[in-house]
């Protein structure tokens, strides 16, 4: 999937909890991590990927985050035949799990499957072998019988622009996609440094999340995304979402056809929607990159870190919804005291 990365916010790893905050920093890397789909918006493909948790009508599995990367993806510990392997969580992704030459060739379980191409966002083509491996274990989770991509030396390559010609920094081994999570649903809660695999609303509610601070919005998977629609002051925008992706994009043309690695470091690209509507809930402001995304699929509109780092997200694919709040965790009490402050004497 089409994701993008450029370093904006400072994350900063501190036990279990990740503090962040922001300040605006002189970047040098914009980094694109683009697509590894496989084009396919008239048919509709889900995934076969199994999991020891997904007989289980109710369950609960939260997996903190290790830390985030050098492009400020999360990232996961994952076990690969024993072995521990940091991995980032892109939602940008569509597949399984991928993993760099090295680092696949020292799988020794995997089973050769078929070769399909992925696009790059130079709009190029990339060879992509695909496995299938026995298990993966992510926290206390198995995932059975997952598909595993190689990654493309190229293909990171092109993704990757540095402003001022310096070296890009090193990047994790390997990236989880979305469809390795359809069967179990997927909350991410980057402010509380966690994930967790879970079966429904209820449940959260009992993990002690408000979960009546919520808004809805179907999930639109058809196209190999995952995508939502939501109400601006243009009108309706369809939105990706992408924890591989740092800004927030809006795919637009540019006066004098700038390429888009030039586009994304000029402040006057930079465009803020007054009014971003999912369900009855406004989100606003959202800023957006305005960029020319040239790819095979139409893309409108991605979601980057810059939305999750302020939004709790819960990806329902049994339901057909995903979910938005931005409130994270608090008591009944510390909502009460945040909706209704007392004023000052």
């Amino acid at each position: 999937m089409l994701m993008y990365f450029l370093i904006r916010f400072l994350f900063i790893v501190k036990g279990k909890k990740m503090l962040h905050w922001r300040f605006l920093i002189s970047v040098c890397l914009l980094v694109f991590s683009t697509v590894s789909c496989y084009f396919l918006p008239k048919q509709k493909v889900l995934p076969t990927t199994q999991t020891s948790q997904s007989d289980k009508s109710v369950f609960y599995v939260p997996v903190p985050l290790t830390k985030l990367s050098s492009i400020q993806s999360p990232c996961l510990d994952v076990d690969i035949e024993g072995k521990v392997i940091s991995m980032e969580l892109d939602l940008g992704f569509r597949g399984d799990l991928t993993l760099t030459g090295h680092y696949i060739d020292q799988v020794s379980s995997k089973t050769f499957l078929l070769t399909k191409n992925m696009y790059g966002i130079r709009g190029k083509e990339y060879p992509t072998n695909i496995y299938r491996i026995p298990e993966i274990k992510i926290g206390a989770m198995t995932f059975i019988q997952p598909k595993l991509q190689k990654n493309s030396e190229e293909f990171i390559e092109d993704s990757v622009f540095v402003k001022d010609g310096s070296k890009p920094s090193a990047r994790e081994p390997g990236r989880l996609g979305w469809e390795l999570f359809y069967n179990v649903n997927l909350l991410v809660d980057i402010k509380n440094s966690t994930i967790a695999f879970c079966d429904g609303l209820d449940t959260l509610k009992k993990q002690g999340y408000l979960v009546e601070t919520f808004t809805q919005a179907p999930l639109l998977i058809e196209r190999g995304l995952v995508e939502f629609e939501a109400q601006t002051n243009e009108g309706t925008l369809r939105c990706m979402l992408d924890t591989g992706a740092t800004f927030n994009m809006l795919n637009r043309g540019i006066n004098g056809e700038k390429p888009i690695a030039q586009a994304i470091w000029e402040p006057e690209n930079v465009l803020e929607y007054s009014s971003f509507k999912i369900g009855e809930t406004n989100f606003a402001p959202v800023s957006f990159h305005r960029v020319p995304i040239k790819m095979p699929l139409r893309i409108d509109a991605i979601l980057g870190m810059e939305f999750f780092q302020d939004h709790l997200i819960f990806l329902d694919f049994a339901g057909g919804y995903v979910y938005f709040s931005d409130i994270h965790w608090m008591t009944t009490k510390d909502l009460k005291q945040a909706t209704n402050p007392k004023t000052p004497q």
